[in-house]
């Protein structure tokens, strides 16, 4: 198979930091040229908020880095990056790890990183990369942002089936790389080659992407002319920083929004007040500090947070998350109304013969016994047959079960 010209890959997983990153503070500084992806480049690129929750400042950063070059089996590891999203023991967070492929192309390391059936693992351990610095979450799948340029020749053909011709190779690549799947693995629709254009994200004529549930592909239109390109050592730098940060934003807000769906069941389970109101804080915090669909005035990286949102229904968690909190605060108020006018009406049907028969005895100004005994009497009466009304039993079970553990 023609050999690419250009590759390049991360892989993002999901961790926990048990303390604070002993790395450099910042994100991974990538160079082409007089072009430097520092933070504070990025910054100026990013909106306010956006940027605080990628780099942080300089009290309290929320990226670290670590540069060294090394070589596991047939991949060469070129940086690792840590996000964490507070300073709260255990927080969680994620770890980039920038590479390359140094044989073949980044397909099967694909296949491997997604577990597909009858692929060999992957070279490298994640966990010994960070060196301790996290703790990879067990048992999921990382995201992978893959990036491949054609030589001279152009890109191969991945399906060579018939039914596949019409399928362009560029648009092939695209799916191989977002998708991590091979023909084996996954064979496409043929009757659904053509991607629509909210699903291709073009961004230029020289390279397109598109954003899947856990991968993003990347490939250039054109043939890499190499160090000689005008543009795509540019591209990759871009890639591998300011467009890679929108989709780590997204992993976070999946992350938040996750978090907030599994409190959300133990507080509907619970129904304590105490339990919603401290779920209420959260889901501000969650909106103050990570949830955006605007990064930038540039357009790019809104096209790749929105695409991963819709991969992974984002807006629509959230909303149902609101929702359900409106909800619930609606069904509590109205337990609370309903409360407060039983116990009126239980109150009401109390006092009121006794208040009638105090008034009356205060009117009759006597003393005699059984006077006294027959105005008890006839107040006792009236207030078992006013608690016998409907009103007045709809209004003792409210309160029974309001006090009824």
């Amino acid at each position: 198979m023609t050999r690419m010209a250009r590759q390049a890959l991360v892989v993002v997983y999901e961790a926990r930091f048990p303390a604070t990153p002993t790395w450099a503070p910042g994100p991974l500084i990538l160079r082409h040229r007089q072009v430097r992806s520092t933070a504070e480049a990025r910054g100026e690129y990013y909106s306010v908020k956006a940027a605080r929750m990628l780099y942080g400042d300089t009290t309290h950063p929320r990226r670290w880095h670590d540069d060294s070059h090394r070589v596991v089996g047939d991949v060469e590891i070129t940086g690792v990056e840590a996000l964490r999203v507070t300073d709260e023991p255990d927080a969680c967070g994620l770890v980039a790890i920038h590479l390359r492929p140094r044989r073949g192309t980044p397909i099967a390391l694909l296949r491997a990183l997604a577990r597909r059936r009858d692929a060999p693992p992957a070279d490298f351990d994640p966990q010994e990369l960070i060196d301790g610095q996290a703790k990879i979450e067990p048992g999921g799948r990382p995201f992978t942002v893959s990036f491949v340029t054609p030589a001279r020749q152009g890109l191969p053909r991945l399906y060579r089936q018939p039914r596949y011709w019409r399928w362009a190779p560029a648009l092939q690549w695209l799916w191989a790389l977002a998708s991590r799947t091979n023909l084996a693995d996954y064979p496409p629709d043929p009757q659904n080659l053509e991607p629509s254009n909210d699903e291709i994200i073009r961004l230029s004529s020289d390279w397109h992407a598109v954003v899947l549930r856990d991968g993003m592909g990347v490939v250039g239109m054109r043939p890499d002319q190499g160090r000689d390109d005008a543009f795509f050592g540019y591209a990759e730098l871009y890639l591998r920083s300011i467009y890679l940060d929108a989709v780590l934003l997204g992993m976070l807000q999946k992350q938040g929004l996750t978090h907030l769906e599994e409190r959300m069941a133990a507080a509907l389970d619970s129904s304590l007040l105490a339990t919603m109101a401290e779920l209420e804080r959260e889901v501000s915090a969650f909106r103050r500090r990570l949830w955006a669909q605007y990064l930038t005035p540039h357009g790019a990286p809104n096209q790749l947070l929105s695409a991963y949102q819709r991969q992974h229904s984002l807006r629509e968690r959230f909303e149902q998350i609101l929702t359900e909190i409106s909800d619930f605060n609606r069904l509590t108020r109205d337990d609370e109304s309903r409360n407060v006018n039983s116990a009126v009406v239980v109150f009401t049907i109390v006092t009121v013969p006794a208040g009638i028969a105090l008034a009356l005895l205060q009117v009759l100004e006597t003393d005699e016994p059984w006077i006294l005994a027959a105005v008890a009497a006839a107040c006792i009466g009236l207030t078992a047959l006013l608690l016998r009304t409907r009103s007045a039993r709809v209004a003792l079970r409210a309160l029974r079960r309001r006090f009824t553990p």
